[in-house]
């Protein structure tokens, strides 16, 4: 019996390379591992911080406020008390001194109250600039002009400054404290600062305002016999008023942008105002927008309010405040009573009176 042949595979090669060369290149390969190493690391850093959030922008600080400070107010001793006023600023990382500012207090049904505002940036930082002494005057107003029987609608923050200091019927407020306006600076993380400020201001207001608050948004968005009507609806009984201002404008295009747009363009303050609104109108000749506009002093500026569509223009508030294309003083359904800077206090006229 023939036995099986085997067939020897080829020698392994003998390696001709002299043993301290091998040794000169290990410490290279384990520098190469080292290298792979820490950049696989850089790497799972990297889309770690990726999947973090960004920074929080700003921290909200408290500060006492001299009693001085807010005697524009009118409040009684025993109300300041009760109030228990002081001040909140807004303070970003690298900026020395807040980027804005606001008295607060406390109303008598514990919600958080915004007495003035100021901005030190040239945005708004969550809301428009309000002085003490034009917020007293307007609220004085009211005390005088609106019978304490009667009803007025505004938006929630304003609400809530005439029940603490006008002492009058404001029912309107909303839990989601819609409005607030959130700087550039901030958009990279404008959904935790909203977040934020929405449930700070919000607080205490039960969630049935919503709705109500809902209605007042949509009636100011539709044309002005519709909206007279729906702001009616609101407050069935009794006479019925309505405030509003300037930045309330801002606020509703930032609750229903779908409905409003608008934009801003600063111009330097002159002596001359006429030759402001020139400038303003040829820059808006230039760029070809023929919407309606408003223009307002800020500080060293002016700043020019100008609608970016036909759409926004004939919606009620529109023509509630002094844009370029509206007159408060021919609307059929509401008179006006009194108006100071960026506030216009209407009441709305019977529907059977109109």
């Amino acid at each position: 019996m023939q036995a099986p042949s085997t067939t020897a595979g080829p020698a392994p090669a003998k390696n001709s390379e002299p043993d301290d060369a091998r040794a000169s290149k290990r410490p290279f390969a384990k520098a190469g591992l080292g290298i792979a190493f820490a950049g696989a690391i850089l790497v799972a850093l990297a889309i770690h911080s990726a999947l973090q959030p960004a920074p929080f922008p700003y921290e909200r600080v408290a500060v006492a406020a001299e009693a001085a400070s807010y005697s524009d107010l009118g409040l009684g001793e025993e109300s300041r008390k009760d109030a228990n006023i002081h001040r909140l600023e807004w303070r970003t990382e690298g900026v020395r001194g807040p980027v804005a500012s606001a008295l607060v207090g406390t109303g008598p049904d514990r919600r958080i109250v915004a007495l003035d505002w100021q901005n030190f940036v040239t945005e708004p930082v969550l809301s428009a600039d309000l002085s003490v002494k034009e917020v007293g005057k307007v609220l004085a107003a009211i005390r005088q002009h609106v019978p304490e029987t009667a009803t007025l609608l505004s938006w929630w923050d304003l609400s809530r400054k005439i029940r603490l200091v006008a002492h009058r019927q404001a029912p309107l407020d909303d839990p989601l404290a819609r409005g607030l306006m959130v700087p550039s600076a901030w958009l990279q993380s404008s959904g935790r600062v909203l977040s934020q400020e929405q449930a700070f201001w919000g607080q205490g207001v039960p969630k049935a305002d919503e709705a109500a608050f809902s209605r007042f948004i949509d009636a100011l968005i539709m044309d002005e016999a519709d909206g007279a009507e729906a702001l009616r609806a609101l407050a069935p009984a009794g006479d019925v008023y309505v405030a509003v201002h300037l930045s309330d404008i801002w606020k509703a295009a930032s609750a229903r942008p779908d409905k409003i747009s608008i934009a801003y363009r600063d111009f330097p303050a002159t002596n001359q105002a006429h030759g402001v609104i020139k400038a303003a109108r040829q820059w808006m000749h230039e760029a070809k927008m023929d919407g309606a506009y408003s223009v307002e002093p800020i500080g060293a500026a002016v700043r020019l309010h100008y609608l970016t569509n036909k759409q926004s223009e004939n919606i009620l508030l529109a023509k509630l405040l002094p844009f370029s294309q509206s007159n408060p003083l021919l609307l059929r359904d509401f008179e006006l009573v009194y108006q100071h800077r960026g506030f216009w206090i209407y009441k709305i006229v019977a529907k059977d009176k109109t």
